[in-house]
């Protein structure tokens, strides 16, 4: 009887088992949920969300939900280190190298995933590496998307205020947009990392002190934003007439209103891959699912860049053939326009070594300091149109407001400018320092703001005002 019982409770406990549904991988009883770590808006996480998990893949591997955590790049380190994260998609690839060169990243060892580099997914386009090698020859990131970065005008807002195309970095920053209310919108680079890799790239493109000069004119002419997105909407709307986009937000405008245009700028910008990968505190039970999901979204999950409200350029031209690629022949003829642009070579590694620095730095002297900047810039500007000073006292006092300043450093109490080997000394500091990245944004801030305050008073003298 005894040995009855314990077969009846055996089976009893088999029943509510089954009935409680199929056990994970992952040890539950209610399926895995893969945490991802993202920079994608709200449509790229929904459409991703409805198309993997009613997808065969996500059955297969027992995947039932995908929690999306948005969070700014300078809280991912914190999450992952909390193990509250089993993948990091979008963002960039200075953000992706940053986590891999403090090894917060994974290497990606799936055989399929890596067989399809090289066949489906090239390693690089005009020299911009798609996928990421590490010093030991493993892949810890590779590009699940592309984008070019550039600015996206209205026609109509443009024509309005009678001003001209813009079709150069330069044009942004040009004498005409000096108005007031600002018609170029462009992002904190604290908040978007779209933007801070326009930036980067403009740095690059012109040479540290030149570029700074033009990142110092845009940020004059400039409303500055919160988010990349709302950039995005604004030009949309017809509030500001150019913005710095990435390409997809151009094109989503396009979309939207036809009076859109996205423009990239003819050789001075770049082809960028957008990166996938695991993080370093995944659980070992997770791995597969997470390749699972990484497969997919490299070759039947690339259709999601197709929709209507997202318009990326997919990193696996093959799905332009499938019945959702024939449907966009517009992304179709962007995407060829787009790898024959002519760029510059960017180098990741040099933008990396400065990156902390280029945010803050910017913050500080554009961000925090432009209201005084702006103003004055447009007060120098009316009072040359106006005949109030000649061209040589306002080439004099465009110069000193466009100059390097002269802060203390925290540590020596030596007044320096920003170099470019300045600030890959302390780039890693600043990220590691909280006092001493308190105390020299504070020397940036009040520094830039003394610097136009100081061109200011010099007009005034000159106008007598």
């Amino acid at each position: 009887m005894k040995k009855l019982a314990s077969i009846g409770l055996i089976l009893l406990l088999a029943l509510s088992v089954v009935a409680s549904g199929c056990i994970s991988s992952n040890g539950g009883s209610s399926g895995i949920t893969l945490v991802i770590l993202t920079r994608h808006d709200t449509t790229i996480q929904k459409l991703t969300k409805e198309e993997f998990l009613n997808s065969d893949v996500a059955k297969q591997y027992n995947i039932v939900d995908l929690k999306f955590v948005k969070a700014t790049e300078a809280t991912w380190i914190k999450l992952i280190d909390s193990g509250d994260a089993d993948l990091a998609w979008g963002g960039g690839p200075t953000l992706f190298d940053d986590l891999n060169k403090l090894g917060y990243l994974k290497p990606i060892e799936d055989e399929k995933i890596l067989g399809l580099i090289g066949t489906d997914i090239r390693e690089e386009i005009n020299g911009i590496p798609l996928i990421r090698y590490g010093d030991d020859g493993k892949v810890y990131w590779i590009a699940a998307a592309l984008s070019s970065f550039g600015f996206t005008i209205n026609q109509q807002v443009l024509k309005q205020w009678n001003l001209p195309e813009p079709k150069k970095w330069e044009d942004l920053g040009s004498e005409a947009f000096a108005m007031d209310p600002q018609m170029v919108g462009i992002a904190d680079p604290t908040r978007s990392t779209s933007n801070t890799r326009i930036y980067q790239i403009i740095l690059q493109a012109f040479g540290w002190d030149k570029g700074w000069q033009i990142l110092t004119q845009i940020a004059a002419n400039a409303k500055i934003y919160d988010a990349s997105d709302a950039v995005r909407d604004d030009v949309i709307a017809g509030n500001i007439a150019v913005g710095t986009t990435i390409d997809f937000y151009g094109y989503t405008a396009m979309k939207q209103n036809p009076e859109c245009v996205y423009i990239i700028p003819s050789g001075e910008s770049v082809l960028n891959g957008d990166p996938i990968a695991i993080v370093k505190s995944i659980s070992p039970d997770k791995v597969d699912a997470a390749y699972a999901f990484i497969y997919w979204l490299l070759t039947d999950g690339q259709k999601i860049w197709l929709d209507e409200h997202v318009n990326r350029m997919p990193v696996n031209p093959k799905i332009f053939y499938t019945d959702a690629g024939k449907q966009r022949p517009d992304l179709w003829k962007a995407y060829n326009l787009t790898l024959q642009a002519q760029g510059i070579y960017f180098d990741d590694a040099r933008a990396l070594k400065t990156v902390n620095v280029v945010k803050q730095y910017f913050k500080a002297t554009l961000v925090d300091a432009n209201a005084d900047l702006h103003r004055v810039w447009v007060e120098l500007v009316q009072a040359h149109n106006e005949g109030k000073i000649t061209d040589e006292q306002f080439e004099q006092l465009k110069a000193q407001l466009l100059a390097p300043i002269k802060f203390k450093d925290p540590e020596t109490g030596q007044e320096v400018t920003l170099t470019e080997e300045y600030a890959a000394k302390i780039n890693d500091k600043l990220l590691e320092d909280a006092n001493f990245r308190d105390q020299i944004m504070t020397e940036w801030k009040e520094s830039a703001r003394q610097k136009y305050l100081d061109v200011e008073r010099q007009l005034k003298e000159l106008i007598g005002g």
